[in-house]
C-alpha cells in the first residue's frame, strides 16, 4: 500500500485506446452481459444543474463491477454545449478508480476520451446486433460533433463495407469541419438539408446532438427497415418512440431526466413499448427487430462502461509505465 496515485492524461488514454475499436466493443458487450447477470452495483447518475441555466449540467456516474474486475469508481462529466462556439470540447471529464481492499483512489484518468469511445462502442454494438443489413455500406449522422466522429470510427469496424456518410447538422460549418476531420479517409460524404432527406438515403442513422427536449414529431421517410441509434436520447418525440421497436441499455436508468423514453413512459404509463435491453438481444432472449417497426436504440450511458474501459486503460498504462505518479497524494 502506498500513498501515491497514478494520473493518466489524454495522451496516455489515447495511447491505450487508439486502434482498439474491436477490443473496446467486446469490453462493452461483456460489461453489459455482466450487468445483466447482476454482478454490478449501479446507482442512479447524479445530475448537477444550475439555477437559471438549463443548458449546462455536470453528471456523476458511480459504479462497481464485481467478479475478476472487482473495481469501483466514478465518472464526473460536464456538458456545456456553448463550448462548441468557443472551439473547445462540449464535454470535460475525470474518472476516479478505487481499489477494493482499502477503498483508496488509485488512479485519476482523463475521462472525456473514455466516455466518447465507450459511447461509440455501445452504438456500434447495437448497430451490429439490431441492423438487418449486415453488408450495410452507408450511415447517416445527425449532429456533426465528437461523438458521431467516434461512432463513425466504431461502426466502420463492424460494417467493413461502409463508404457513404450522409450528414445533417444545423451548422453548415460543423458539417464542413466534420468532413475535413476525415481527409484521407475512404469515405464519400454528402451533406443533407433535412432529417427526412437523410432518412430517405440510408437505413442506419445515428443521432448525437445537444438537444435538451425532443424536436422531431414525425419522420415521413422512416421505414421498418431503419435502425436508429438514439445516442443523444432527446431527439425523438413520444409519437415516434411509441411506434418503434425500442431497445435500451437499462430501462431504470434511461427512463428519467426527460429522455424520449421517459416522456413516452409518462404518456403511456407503461413500459411495454420497450422490447428489452441490448444484453438480452446479444443473448438472443429479445428480438432485434419487429415486423412493421423501425428499431430504435436508446442507451443512457452506464457508468460501468466507463469503469471497465478506465480499468483497461489503467492496467495497460501500468504495464507500459505510462502516466504520472503523484507521490504522497493521500494522507
Amino acid at each position: 500500500m502506498t500513498n501515491s496515485i497514478l494520473v493518466l492524461g489524454a495522451d496516455q488514454v489515447n495511447s491505450a485506446l487508439d486502434g482498439k475499436e474491436t477490443q473496446i466493443i467486446e469490453t462493452v458487450k461483456n460489461t453489459y452481459l455482466f450487468h445483466n447477470e447482476g454482478q454490478t452495483a449501479l446507482p442512479q447518475s447524479i445530475f448537477l444543474r444550475f439555477p437559471n441555466n438549463d443548458r449546462n449540467r455536470i453528471i456523476g456516474l458511480p459504479a462497481y463491477i464485481g467478479g475478476d474486475y472487482d473495481i469501483a469508481g466514478m465518472k464526473w462529466i460536464s456538458s456545456f454545449p456553448g463550448n462548441i462556439e468557443r472551439n473547445i470540447e462540449r464535454a470535460s471529464a475525470a474518472i476516479f478508480l478505487n481499489e477494493m481492499d482499502t477503498g483508496r483512489v488509485m488512479s485519476v484518468l482523463e475521462g472525456s476520451i473514455i466516455s466518447a469511445k465507450r459511447t461509440a462502442a455501445s452504438a456500434a454494438l447495437a448497430a451490429q446486433y439490431l441492423h438487418s443489413n449486415k453488408e450495410e455500406d452507408s450511415i447517416g449522422l445527425i449532429g456533426c460533433g465528437r461523438i458521431n466522429k467516434e461512432i463513425l470510427l466504431f461502426v466502420k469496424s463492424v460494417f467493413k463495407n461502409l463508404k457513404t456518410v450522409y450528414l445533417y447538422d444545423l451548422s453548415d460549418d460543423r458539417m464542413d469541419n466534420f468532413i475535413s476531420w476525415h481527409d484521407g479517409c475512404d469515405y464519400t460524404f454528402e451533406k443533407c438539408q433535412s432529417i427526412d432527406e437523410i432518412f430517405s438515403k440510408t437505413k442506419l442513422i445515428s443521432f448525437a446532438t445537444t438537444a435538451g427536449v425532443p424536436y422531431i414529431e414525425e419522420i415521413s421517410t422512416l421505414t421498418p427497415d431503419h435502425t436508429v441509434l438514439g445516442i443523444s436520447l432527446r431527439d425523438l418525440a413520444p409519437s415516434i418512440i411509441e411506434k418503434a421497436h425500442n431497445i435500451v441499455d437499462d430501462f431504470d436508468h434511461v427512463c428519467r431526466e426527460r429522455t424520449s423514453i421517459h416522456l413516452t413512459y409518462q404518456k403511456l404509463n407503461t413500459e411495454d413499448f420497450v422490447a428489452g435491453n441490448i444484453a438480452d438481444v446479444v443473448n438472443k432472449k429479445v428480438a432485434p427487430r419487429a415486423d412493421g417497426k423501425a428499431s430504435v436504440y436508446s442507451p443512457f450511458g452506464l457508468g460501468i462502461l466507463d469503469l471497465a474501459l478506465a480499468n483497461y486503460v489503467y492496467k495497460t498504462s501500468v504495464e507500459k509505465n505510462l502516466g504520472t505518479v503523484v507521490e504522497n497524494f493521500l494522507p
